[in-house]
């Protein structure tokens, strides 16, 4: 503990107003600065939209480097349209057509900088976004008179001419912008640790990969040939399945990026369920990153929720803890804590307060190891190493049981679909609250429903179903082949319809079935057209069991719809 308190005074004596040319550069998987290993914890910052938000904005950054934070990150983005409010366009907006410029965005920006370079603070900059906060992707097509809600929207983005020509405008401006607070061009202040090109940008399709990976070196080298002092990253969000994990390298591995970058939320997106689950998606990005692309990995945003006291039964702080510690002996290059912010009149999901003490518990975890990570450790985990390659460091699945849950009148036994008893997926969750809710799984796998009947009887599944494709709609050919099996025993083989994000009613007869209690597996199989799905619930119409007039089935009490718990993969299906 004394040397802890030690290496920490030492840490923040060292702070101070950034010197010019301190540049931030690679050298293979780690950050330099001059001849000094650059190793860091920071957090993103709450500084850039709302008019709370901006006007305290030198708070957030001061409190975030008494954490010892060294790195922040931000948005510097905003698109709207000619409807925009007074209040949108003074601020949250940077501009409300590709060619109608405001001005309050990019100052907000020059105080943030120059604020951030007084505390010894970097800053990562990101240029736009994948989703609709703020505008995002779907702004700019848009403005190009683009559909923006087809299957194939968004990764048009990427290929599309006008919207490229309107990223680059947005991108000119800021790299050649000279702040108006301290008069330093933006491409000459060590302030800014990197430009990065999108927040969690994501495609639905092998031609939108392609598409977005010449979008990522086109934008990346059109910035270098304007700044270069500065990193690039592309901003990707990381990834859940195989496809998405290969095509995550494979940008990783452009030339004219400089360093990987990917988000991870255990309790949401990425749905961990047990601390060895999270370790081994810690080791697999930073062995892809460091050990097969030769870059250092930055996780741009993680965190867990402050709005509750824990997950899975472990204090909050605890699992900051688990994902630093794991992180930094794995060598990653650094991990910013998503988000730093001035109390806004209510909880936020995950919110980390500079004025209050409901966070003090998480502040402590980040400070403690941000003074770490200023020692540099060398990484320690023998697990990873260049002997790994690319081999998959974790289990390709994620697999949840749930108990049983039916309700049953007049011959009918309903399920809300997120009830089932086990399901196996990629990439797997359920939406939505009640009956209203649906369940999905991406890729291969199953889910595995229960129900139980009184006598012998003829029942027929009623169920609506679509493909599971990220974004709200699949292309033509993104439908599933699904089997259905009681069980084990396969009745029927299913062509489900394209993701639509509504489904259609599926019938199927499930042949004469005795007494008891019995399995529904709905399987999607491995393979190139495993396009995952989704089962869609609504008080109307959740998933059915319908047994032929006058068989009744068992009445079970319902009870409420348990936890999810995580348990031990079963054999692949």
């Amino acid at each position: 503990m004394q040397l802890f308190a030690v290496v920490l005074a030492s840490f923040l004596a060292v702070g101070g107003a950034l010197p010019d040319g301190a540049f931030v550069r690679v050298d293979g998987g780690n950050f330099v600065v001059g001849d000094k290993p650059f190793t860091f914890i920071g957090a993103n910052l709450d500084v850039m939209h709302g008019a709370d938000e901006r006007a305290r904005a030198p708070e957030t950054i001061a409190a975030a480097r008494a954490d010892g934070l060294t790195v922040g990150r931000v948005w510097a983005l905003g698109e709207g349209d000619a409807t925009a409010t007074p209040w949108s366009r003074a601020n949250v907006l940077w501009r409300t057509a590709p060619d109608a410029w405001i001005a309050a965005g990019p100052r907000q920006l020059d105080r943030v900088l120059a604020s951030a370079r007084k505390n010894g603070l970097r800053v990562i900059v990101t240029l736009s976004n994948y989703w609709d906060d703020y505008g995002g992707i779907r702004q700019y097509l848009a403005w190009a008179k683009l559909p923006t809600d087809t299957w194939d929207a968004r990764d048009r983005f990427f290929s599309d001419d006008k919207t490229r020509a309107m990223y680059r405008a947005h991108v000119q401006a800021l790299v050649e912008r000279v702040n108006t607070v301290n008069g330093v061009k933006y491409a000459d202040d060590p302030t800014i640790f990197a430009w990065e090109l999108m927040n969690e940008s994501q495609v639905s399709t092998p031609a939108g990969a392609t598409a977005r990976r010449s979008w990522i070196d086109e934008m990346a080298s059109f910035i270098k040939a304007r700044d270069p002092n500065h990193l690039v990253t592309p901003g990707v969000m990381g990834y859940t399945s195989r496809a998405e994990r290969a095509e995550w390298l494979a940008v990783c591995r452009l030339p004219t990026v400089d360093y990987c970058d990917s988000h991870l939320y255990p309790e949401t997106t990425d749905r961990v369920g047990n601390r060895q689950r999270l370790e081994q998606y810690i080791d697999d990005r930073v062995q892809l990153a460091r050990y097969v692309a030769h870059k250092p990995l930055v996780f741009g945003e993680f965190g867990f929720r402050t709005d509750e006291a824990g997950y899975l039964e472990t204090p909050r702080a605890d699992w900051y803890v688990t994902f630093l510690q794991r992180a930094l002996a794995d060598g990653a290059a650094g991990a910013l804590a998503w988000i730093y912010q001035p109390w806004l009149g209510k909880a936020r999901d995950f919110g980390i307060y500079v004025d209050r003490s409901d966070t003090d518990d998480v502040r402590a975890a980040l400070r403690r190891w941000a003074a770490f990570a200023a020692t540099t450790p060398a990484p320690s985990n023998p697990l990873l190493g260049d002997a790994k390659g690319d081999a998959m460091l974790y289990d390709p699945y994620v697999t949840e049981e749930r108990s049983p849950y039916q309700r049953v009148a007049d011959g009918v036994v309903e399920i809300p679909p997120g009830a089932f008893s086990s399901a196996r997926w990629e990439r797997l969750g359920t939406w939505g609250d009640g009956d209203g809710a649906h369940a999905y799984g991406a890729g291969d796998g199953w889910f595995d429903y229960v129900f139980t009947l009184a006598k012998p009887a003829v029942p027929t599944l009623e169920a609506r179903m679509s493909s599971e494709w990220p974004g709200k709609s699949a292309p033509p050919d993104g439908g599933s082949d699904v089997a259905v099996l009681v069980d084990g025993v396969r009745v029927a083989t299913l062509g489900v319809i394209p993701d639509d994000g509504a489904g259609r009613v599926e019938k199927v007869a499930l042949g004469r079935l005795k007494k008891g209690r019995h399995t529904l597996r709905l399987l999607v199989a491995p393979g190139p057209g495993a396009h995952g799905l989704c089962v869609y619930g609504n008080a109307n119409a959740p998933l059915r069991i319908v047994t032929e007039e006058g068989q009744p089935v068992a009445p079970e009490k319902a009870p409420a719809p348990p936890a999810t718990r995580a348990a031990a993969p079963p054999a692949t299906p």
